[in-house]
This record gives structure tokens, C-alpha cells and sequence, in this order.
């Protein structure tokens, strides 16, 4: 436990360089312990396919590595990453990692466990030369580990993913062909209710769009907008999610001379003197068919309505403030329908196995994540789970099993550690899900988070109380 109890400000500059000295080999060490640890947990929970008592249906072998590292369990990383407070892809990642270090670039490994070599250093050389076989992860492990450490990583990054390609033709070729499909867009919550787009595109295309973001910055700007490049780029974006306004602005200003707005100095201005779209308005345009229909989620108390300010809760992103959901509204241009509510507590359970529209979305406004002990997953279309397995009628099960009260989101691979993996679980109240995992380990799970109880008196007495206590049916 760090010693909070040293005033480092009142040692000497020796002393505190030493203690820095100190707490990085520490670090390193137990970064390496890490390692050590997820490889010894893979070794436990190993398992032949080829065995005669090989369950596939129950439990699967899976290779988490690349090729040469041994199987293990599907459910060996549910416990694993419930032990480190992180999710379940997190622990097969580094599961993952401590294999191929160990099996595939055991030169590499060695100087991780020396101190020679920065755990995270290594994560990534193993993450990159996954794809490789085992014969060419040799060849560069021997030809390249004992240069980690020797550069500043992005120089190193950079012979290492030439040094990956140069191994294997086929695999750069692959490369090649997966980052064409890989072609999308993305949106990734920011900070003050704004997001950030990230797109894989052609290059070409890509070129021609920055054109048109710098073309309508351009515009606003000879229109009197008086902000900086950056806000003028980001205001265009959203014109351009709008085709007609977009159209209109270019055909209004497509006799502007373009060199009357210099651009700023920026490394994605090299197209901002092309020509952009087409400003022909295409025959039979209609402008507000085009518009597309978005259906969002805003959750807001009524005292904020009536105050006239207050924080807006959107289903995906960070909050917002009232004024910046009206802004962002009446900013869109387009008619806003308002649809009514779901009260979650109102909704009616179901006799049948089936869950409705209404009562899946009712659950997922409840819990919004994975309800496993540190859960990432936010699809909306994980499975949802009944937690005291549902029984049907004709067999004695009770009415009303599918409600809210014994319902929870689970994406796949948690779904099936609680059915075959040992792991337990129990609703003793709506939305709040107690687990014990197969060593004894208790979690508390609610829609603020997850909370570890350890493996204690105290934590056994929680799960017999929880897994004991009824599910009411009302719920």
C-alpha cells in the first residue's frame, strides 16, 4: 500500500529521485507479475480439444494466443477479470499476451521478467505478432527483442510493423484486404456533450471530404462567422449531415473565389483549394424527404423542465445541460417529434418465456451495461437473462417469471459463464445482482457499477442472504 504518510515536498531532491528510481522498478516488477500471473491462470484452466472427455457444447477450448500457444477454458477469463476490476475481453487480451510472450517470443518474455523490457512494450509486440505463424514470431523475436527499450517507442513501433509485414507476403497482403473492409465511420463520446467522428475511408475519399469541410468553413466564414478554423470545421460537419443545407450553401457560393479565404495551416488543408461536390441540384431533389430520421433518448427530471435548467442524462454519451439539448435540438433544423416515456416499475411481467418490446426496453433503460461483475458491453442487443432460470408453466413454474425484477442484460460470453461456468447469481431486488464466481469471490452489481465483496465471512453471509431471499413476482 503506498505510504500517503510521507510528505514528499520537505526530502531532499537525492531522496525524491531515489524514491522515483524506486517506485518505477516496482511498477515494472509488478507489471511483470501481471504477466506471470495471467500465464499461470491460463495454465490452470487448460484444455485439449482433442481429449476424450472434451465437452464442446459446455465448456470450449479456446485459443486466445496466436499459433503454438496452448488452449484454455471459455470461462477462464471471467474470473480473471473480475479479480482485476476490469471486463471480460480485457482478461482474454491479456491471457492472450502472456501466452504469446511466453510461448511465441520467449526472448522477449525473458527480458520482461529481467526488468529489461516494460510490460505494456511487450503487450503491444505480442498484440502485433499474433497474426504471424510461430516460425516467423521466432525469427523476429530473435531479431528485434533485444532492441526494445533501446528507442522511443514510436520509432520502435514503426520498424516493428515493417518488420511484421516483411515477414509474411501472404499476411501483408491480408492486411491489406481486412483494412478495406474495415472502411466505417465512428462516433466516441467526448467531454461537454460533444463527440468525436473518427472515419476509415479511402483515401481519396477521404481528401475530398476534408475539401468540402474546408470549402463550408470557408463559407461561414465570408457569411460573418467570426470563429476559429476548428469551431467553423466542426460546424460544417454538422451541415453536411444535413445534404440540403449543404447543397444550398454550395450553390449559393459557388461563384465565391476561394482564394479570398486563405486556409489556416493545418496538415488537413492540402485539399482546401480543390472543388468540391457537384452543385447541380439533381432533378426532382425533394429536400425534406432527404432528411434522415433519428430516433434519440434524453432522460431529464420535470423540476429541470420547470426551472429552465438542469442535467439531461442522453442513453449514450456524456450529460448535457438543458441548454445545450435545446441548442443541439433547435441546431438539427429539422421537426422534432417528442414520444412518450416507458416507466420501467409500470410495466406488466410475462407468464411466457418471451420478453416483449416494452419489457426489454423497460430493463435496458434499468441497466444499460453487462450486468456481470465489470461488464463493458453497452449493445443493445444482449441477451436478457433470467436470473432464477425460467421454468414453464406446465412443468410447476410460477406466473409473472418474466419481469423486470428477474430480468438482466448479458452479453454472450457472461451469459454462458453463469450457465456453464460456474459462476452463480441471484435478484434479490430489482437491478441488483449479487454473483459468486467459482473460487468464492462475491460481487455486487447494480446499475452505478460493480462492487467487490472479496471472499470473507462477511461477503458468504451477503450471497447465502441474497441467494435465499424470493424474487417477488410484483417486481
Amino acid at each position: 500500500m503506498f505510504d500517503s504518510g510521507v510528505d514528499l515536498s520537505a526530502v531532499r531532491t537525492s531522496v525524491l529521485a531515489g524514491l522515483i528510481e524506486q517506485n518505477h522498478a516496482e511498477l515494472m516488477a509488478r507489471e511483470c507479475r501481471t504477466l506471470q500471473l495471467a500465464a499461470a491462470w491460463a495454465d490452470r484452466h487448460y484444455l485439449d480439444p482433442d481429449g476424450g472427455d472434451y465437452q464442446p457444447v459446455v465448456e470450449r477450448a479456446c485459443a486466445y494466443g496466436g499459433e503454438g500457444t496452448p488452449e484454455v477454458s471459455e470461462y477462464c477469463a471471467a474470473e480473471l477479470a473480475a479479480l482485476q476490476g476490469i471486463g471480460i475481453f480485457a482478461a482474454r487480451m491479456l491471457i492472450a499476451d502472456a501466452l504469446d510472450l511466453r510461448h511465441r517470443l520467449p526472448r522477449l518474455w525473458d527480458r520482461v521478467m529481467t526488468g529489461g523490457v516494460r510490460a505494456w512494450q511487450a503487450r503491444k509486440i505480442a498484440e502485433t505478432t499474433r497474426p504471424l505463424s510461430w516460425e516467423a514470431a521466432s525469427e523476429l523475436d530473435l531479431a528485434l527483442a533485444d532492441f526494445v527499450g533501446m528507442m522511443p517507442w514510436p520509432r520502435f513501433r514503426r520498424i516493428l510493423e515493417a518488420a511484421v509485414l516483411d515477414a509474411d507476403a501472404v499476411l501483408a497482403r491480408e492486411r491489406q484486404r481486412r483494412a478495406r473492409e474495415a472502411q466505417d465511420v465512428y462516433g466516441f463520446d467526448s467531454e461537454d456533450g460533444l463527440k468525436t467522428i473518427v472515419a476509415k475511408a479511402n483515401a481519396g475519399d477521404a481528401v475530398w471530404f476534408l475539401a468540402t469541410v474546408n470549402r463550408i468553413a470557408d463559407i461561414l466564414a465570408a457569411r460573418g462567422d467570426a470563429g476559429p478554423v476548428g469551431s467553423r470545421r466542426a460546424r460544417a460537419v454538422g451541415i453536411m449531415a444535413r445534404p440540403a443545407e449543404a447543397l444550398a450553401l454550395l450553390i449559393e457560393h459557388q461563384h465565391d473565389d476561394d482564394a479570398t479565404t486563405p486556409p489556416e495551416p493545418d496538415e488537413s488543408t492540402d485539399s482546401a483549394n480543390h472543388q468540391s461536390l457537384s452543385t447541380t441540384l439533381p432533378a426532382g431533389f425533394d429536400a425534406k424527404a432527404a432528411r434522415p430520421k433519428v430516433v434519440l433518448h434524453f432522460h431529464l427530471t420535470d423540476a429541470a423542465l420547470v426551472r429552465g435548467h438542469g442535467i439531461v442524462r442522453p442513453e449514450h454519451g456524456d450529460a448535457l445541460t438543458l441548454d445545450q439539448l435545446t441548442e443541439f435540438l433547435a441546431a438539427t433544423g429539422c421537426p422534432v417529434k417528442v414520444q412518450p416515456v416507458i416507466d420501467p416499475v409500470a410495466t406488466a411481467p410475462i407468464d411466457g418465456y418471451e420478453i416483449s418490446p416494452r419489457l426489454r426496453a423497460a430493463v435496458r433503460y434499468r441497466q444499460v451495461a453487462d450486468v456481470f461483475p465489470f461488464g463493458t458491453c453497452l449493445s443493445p442487443n444482449m441477451d436478457l437473462d433470467h436470473s432464477q432460470p425460467y421454468l414453464p408453466r406446465n412443468k410447476g413454474g410460477p406466473p409473472s417469471q418474466t419481469r423486470l425484477g428477474n430480468l438482466g442484460p448479458m452479453a454472450r460470453p457472461s451469459h454462458r459463464a453463469v450457465t456453464h461456468g460456474g459462476w452463480r447469481r441471484s435478484q434479490p431486488e430489482p437491478g441488483y445482482f449479487v454473483y459468486r464466481s467459482p473460487q468464492g469471490y462475491v460481487y455486487l452489481v447494480t446499475n452505478q457499477g460493480t462492487l467487490a465483496l472479496g471472499r470473507s465471512d462477511f461477503s458468504a453471509a451477503v450471497w447465502r442472504v441474497s441467494a435465499l431471499r424470493p424474487l417477488r413476482a410484483t417486481a
